[in-house]
């Protein structure tokens, strides 16, 4: 008994602690000096940064407060509501940060989810890549490739919700060994896992799917029988992963096809121009350190930065072409796998036109044009690009079976992995990453001392994001917002209100839309156009009024 404790005492060290303090110190170090302000500062920007921000809120507050569905609020859009099933709601950390609230801030939670997401992905990707290769060094390395590649930290710009990673390796080790190793327990992980990715993004949870199909005809094409999954052994696990996917994740996919069926949604990308450059594995993008070396490059690129620096490295890919050449003396069986899964997915991400420093190469006709055409979902999506997740992922494999190889060799081996090592760390050094200041306007707090159900709020002045993180703050019902995939419904019945507000018509605001707060420009004539309306704050520039003093709102 003394001796098995030992054991798992281990391999907890082993496997868990020292790899998460491995990759926490590495985050601490490429990105200082943000620690420094780890409770004073988003570490994201204002747009979408803040967007995530109020996500994390509101689905502690839908769940705890409300007692309510976090896929529909009548807190944004006010007073019709909207469904938020096609937004990036990300629940998974809304769900942990209802944990975290207890007893860290908003700002505390958040930034300790971001962190999490870096450590938890270099770990994920770490134990997928020791299951594989068995190669503890090389997987330690296969970790880093993930979970601080380039797609990574430019995400790291506001997109919480693909920060949020760390869960795809997991699913896709359980998958490989679900298939290896057929067993319910497995089953069920791989069930569990698969309901992670999707709580964190409808692209991973596609990709995860593609990468599974991927597997199963790897598996059919290696073992010559191709109906495998049909067989005895293979039978109960697949049908109770079948069932339990559909238990967790069916119904928020249903309801979002649902909603795509009878709603206009907007918001979705060209994937002309959120596509790969085939040179952008290879050059450095935007969000390197010394990215103005490479700016004659990414600058040309269609798509902004945060979706175009997705550079694998000189060294990544130096590896992969190694672990190829060596492949005999790898003793990997399943790198055509890896190799399957890096090709599929690098190819889809080119999109529908394949692009070549930042132009169209016409005439070409790329899978992805079929694949839209084949599967009418991916009018959803619009970005191609995001697919390189799975490209750093099937690298960070092979790289790990190549370092592996490597390290096992003589002393010449190992001085071109340590130059590799380096190589790879300059490759992989980010630009600093966002902070933003948890500061609110004067306003916001004489809000918040307001009685929580009392009225609704128009702002007629801050952008849409930074509203929404106001509303974190104030808790008050209010119009407009800022959400991923927008109801074209929603956006027509909110022009009556904006037309309403630039026309100064404020007791209309009040009496037919029922709001009840409003802050505008300090030169707005709202005593003129709404006598009773009484003036709540002001700094000289921003002005907060009570359309309707001592009479709480009634909604619609």
């Amino acid at each position: 008994m003394g001796a098995t404790i030992r054991r798992c005492c281990s391999a907890v060290v082993r496997f868990a602690l020292l790899p998460a303090a491995f990759y926490l110190a590495l985050f601490v170090v490429l990105t200082y000096p943000l620690v420094t302000q780890f409770s004073t500062h988003f570490f994201a920007d204002g747009a979408d940064g803040l967007q995530n921000v109020w996500n994390i809120w509101w689905v502690g507050k839908a769940i705890t407060g409300l007692r309510q569905s976090p896929w529909h609020t009548s807190y944004l859009h006010h007073p019709w509501g909207v469904s938020l099933l096609a937004h990036t709601l990300n629940p998974f950390n809304g769900l942990l940060g209802v944990v975290l609230l207890r007893f860290l801030t908003l700002v505390q939670a958040h930034n300790f989810i971001v962190v999490f997401s870096f450590v938890v992905g270099g770990l994920t990707a770490c134990w997928l890549c020791y299951d594989v290769t068995r190669s503890y060094w090389g997987s330690l390395v296969g970790g880093f490739v993930f979970t601080f590649s380039s797609y990574h930290f430019a995400h790291a710009q506001g997109h919480l919700q693909l920060v949020s990673l760390e869960w795809i390796p997991l699913f896709v080790l359980c998958w490989y060994r679900l298939l290896m190793r057929p067993s319910v327990t497995m089953a069920v992980c791989s069930a569990f896992a698969l309901c992670a990715v999707l709580l964190c993004d409808y692209y991973y949870f596609a990709y995860s799917l593609v990468v599974a199909v991927l597997m199963v005809l790897w598996q059919g094409a290696r073992s010559k029988r191709y109906l495998f999954f049909a067989r005895k052994p293979h039978v109960a696990p697949l049908a109770v992963f079948a069932a339990g996917t559909l238990a967790t994740a069916g119904p928020l996919i249903g309801g979002l096809l649902a909603l795509n069926a009878r709603e206009t949604l907007l918001g979705a990308g060209d994937p002309a121009a959120f596509s790969l450059d085939l040179l952008a594995p290879i050059i450095p993008g935007g969000h390197w350190r010394f990215s103005h070396l490479t700016a004659g490059y990414w600058s040309r690129l269609t798509c902004n930065i945060h979706e175009s620096s997705v550079h694998l490295g000189v060294s990544v890919l130096f590896l992969i072409a190694y672990s190829c050449v060596k492949r005999r003396r790898l003793g990997l069986e399943s790198l055509s796998l890896w190799l399957a899964v890096w090709v599929t997915f690098m190819v889809m991400s080119l999109g529908p036109v394949l692009h070549v420093w930042g132009q169209p190469v016409p005439g070409l006709p790329l899978p992805y044009a079929l694949a839209q055409k084949i599967v009418p979902a991916l009018e959803m999506s619009g970005r191609p690009i995001r697919m390189m997740v799975i490209v750093f992922l099937s690298a960070s494999v092979i790289s790990a079976a190549g370092m592996g190889h490597l390290l096992r060799g003589r002393v010449g081996a190992h001085c071109l992995a340590a130059l590799l090592a380096v190589m790879l760390l300059v490759e992989y050094v980010p630009r600093p990453m966002p902070a933003t200041s948890a500061a609110v306007p004067g306003f916001v707090e004489v809000l918040a001392a307001r009685p929580a159900v009392d009225g609704a709020l128009i702002d007629g002045v801050t952008q849409d994001a930074p509203a929404m993180y106001h509303q974190t703050v104030h808790g008050k019902p209010k119009a407009f917002g800022y959400i991923a995939r927008p109801l074209k419904r929603v956006l027509d019945q909110d022009r009556g209100i904006r037309e309403a507000l630039i026309d100064q018509q404020y007791e209309a605001l009040r009496d037919r839309y029922h709001f009840r707060y409003l802050v505008v420009d300090v030169e707005a004539p709202v005593r003129t156009e709404c006598p009773s309306a009484a003036l709540l704050w002001t700094d000289g520039e921003l002005s907060l009024y009570d359309l309707a003093p001592g009479a709480p709102v009634a909604g619609p």
